[in-house]
């Protein structure tokens, strides 16, 4: 069992997560009892995976290095985890500290952790509670490392003029991230990359968590 789950991609894993929630709200009512919320059943049931909104590693560097800043990136996974490495410009909010965190119903947010079971719960949960603009980045920080700080390189020896393209982009994006692309021989070595020193690019600044709820405006 844990094999096939394994195998499968993370469309088919967030699908089959999505209809297991649904199934368990359907009967649940409320997953987090009366400390938190009630959750309309009904209509969780009703949500098709296809809705969870999702955006790409690659679209969230770009912006990122363009600096452009119309979304909120929240990293959910444990403080220790997120003070060891974090996509930058992320900030810290576990998944049970999201309702009563700063948040606003009207930003635009992008979720993460290191699996896409806890950042789809987290979706399920704005959701439920009127939050607009979500979205969830699949695979999370793994596809992060893997795709952005270092990606692999498919070149071959004699590569054509648009695959050096693409992998002096792939080169010069893991870099400005403070990781590096990937060779064959490198690949082939089986070279244990870690993880880049905690610092932002030239240019972002590094947000902490607060645990202070503001004001929604209209």
């Amino acid at each position: 069992m844990k094999k096939f789950f394994s195998n499968l991609s993370a469309e088919k894993k967030l699908a089959m997560f999505t209809f297991v929630l649904g199934v368990i709200a359907i009967f649940a009512g409320d997953p987090y009892g009366k400390t938190s919320i009630k959750i309309n059943a009904k209509e969780l049931s009703l949500i098709s995976p296809n809705e969870i909104g999702k955006i790409k590693v690659e679209d969230i560097a770009d912006n990122i290095i363009q600096s452009k800043s119309d979304y909120r990136l929240i990293d959910l996974r444990k403080p220790e985890e997120f003070a060891k490495y974090n996509i930058p410009t992320s900030e810290n909010i576990q998944l049970d500290k999201l309702l009563n965190s700063e948040l606003q119903r009207n930003e635009k947010l992008i979720l993460y952790s290191d699996n896409d079971i806890e950042a789809t719960q987290a979706w399920f949960l704005l959701k439920t509670n009127n939050f607009k603009g979500i979205n969830i980045i699949p695979g999370g920080l793994n596809n992060w490392k893997d795709n952005i700080l270092f990606p692999k390189c498919d070149c071959g020896e004699n590569p054509s003029a648009e695959q050096k393209h693409k992998h002096d982009k792939l080169a010069e994006v893991s870099k400005y991230f403070g990781g590096n692309i990937q060779t064959n021989s490198a690949a082939e070595s089986f070279v244990k990359n870690e993880m880049p020193q905690l610092a932002a690019p030239n240019g972002i600044t590094l947000k902490k968590t607060s645990g202070k709820k503001k004001r929604e405006g209209c």
